[in-house]
């Protein structure tokens, strides 16, 4: 009897578990995208066609910035995703590479709600979370934000087995392509909705579609031939902390002058690097953070009076000084102070073009 009644319960666990319904990601909504590829449905772009580094190709495989947006009505959301193996990093938390970060949009702000915590097991590839519960009563929208720093091969949302859930268009208007380094990738935010194109993107309602790759942004002849094939109506440009000074002097007058032909009449708005000119870290290391800030500023001066629509922001030391988790990458105060001072500037430019 007693046997009888343990494999009832169990039974029962079993059936309470599985009462949801999955829809697979695909199927809803995607967006973020630099480029669309129905091939790769998890990546910012299709980089087949380009000469990209091994290196280089793995960092575009990782979804950072892409989103799923959704509408239902379930008191529960749960998620299930499979990713491919990739190597942790040290400078940030597990729910940023692996984790997915979900918002709702209430009282006409998008509000944070819950993000998944992965386990801190690097060896498992594949997950089964229940994102939030509680859920206020109704049909509500969401936005679900995809990891930062690995390949996603699969994702589906689960809902309760009475629900509804369907995708819906992006809520952001326009589109402003970010390219830069590790800092607009995300490092070393605590989320993927806390890196500073997504927190723009809900801040102003414009898409500040993520294309930063770390410690490779370098204006690349071959990431140059990609923007200039992109469909955007504006561009921001955090391209200043990857590359040496030589480098910057060497790339960047024809980067612009390409990118100015491509994109005629466009904004192209480029920021000084973000990274802190730390008086206590080592005095050849702080020599060329100053030398390459010297060069982009030196440069970009002279570009600024040759294009009527490019644009030089230059705010030193943005972060501040307890503003970074790792000398290098913002943290979420980091980050916070990186938006407060810059998203005003930018917005009054976009607003120029009737982006807005």
């Amino acid at each position: 009897m007693k046997r009888i009644i343990l494999v009832l319960t169990l039974l029962g666990c079993v059936v309470s578990a599985s009462a949801k319904k999955w829809v697979d990601a695909r199927d809803l909504a995607i967006h973020g995208y630099t480029q669309k590829s129905e091939k790769y449905p998890y990546y910012r772009f299709d980089f087949s066609k380009y000469n990209l580094t091994k290196t280089v190709k793995m960092l575009a495989e990782a979804p950072a910035g892409l989103y799923v947006a959704f509408k239902t009505n379930s008191s529960n959301i749960y998620a299930a995703w499979d990713i491919a193996p990739h190597k942790l990093r040290d400078n940030m938390p597990m729910i940023m590479q692996r984790g997915l970060d979900l918002y709702i949009k209430h009282d006409g702000e998008w509000r944070y709600v819950q993000a998944t915590r992965p386990s801190v097991d690097a060896s498992l590839t594949s997950y089964e979370k229940r994102i939030a519960k509680y859920l206020p009563e109704g049909e509500n929208e969401y936005i679900l934000y995809l990891p930062g720093w690995c390949e996603i091969k699969s994702l589906k949302i689960g809902i309760d087995d009475n629900a509804t859930i369907s995708g819906m268009p992006s809520p952001f208007r326009h589109k402003v392509i970010v390219y830069g380094s590790s800092i607009t990738h995300g490092a070393a935010a605590s989320r993927a909705g806390m890196t500073y194109p997504a927190r723009m993107s809900r801040n102003l309602g414009i898409e500040f579609t993520n294309f930063g790759f770390s410690g490779y942004c370098m204006m690349q002849p071959e990431f140059l031939d990609f923007l200039k094939s992109c469909e955007t109506d504006a561009f921001l440009f955090d391209t200043f902390s990857n590359p040496s000074a030589e480098v910057i002097a060497e790339r960047l007058p024809n980067f612009v002058e390409e990118l100015v032909k491509a994109h005629p009449g466009k904004p192209l708005i480029f920021m000084q690097s973000a990274i802190p000119v730390n008086d206590c870290i080592d005095a050849g290391r702080r020599a060329k953070r100053i030398k390459r800030i010297d060069t982009a500023r030196e440069l970009m001066q002279e570009i600024v009076k040759k294009y009527k629509d490019v644009y030089f922001l230059e705010i030193l030391d943005v972060t501040g000084k307890d503003g970074s988790a790792d000398n290098t990458h913002p943290n979420d105060l980091g980050f916070s102070r990186f938006v407060d001072t810059y998203q005003p500037k930018i917005a009054k430019i976009l607003r120029k073009y009737g982006i807005k």
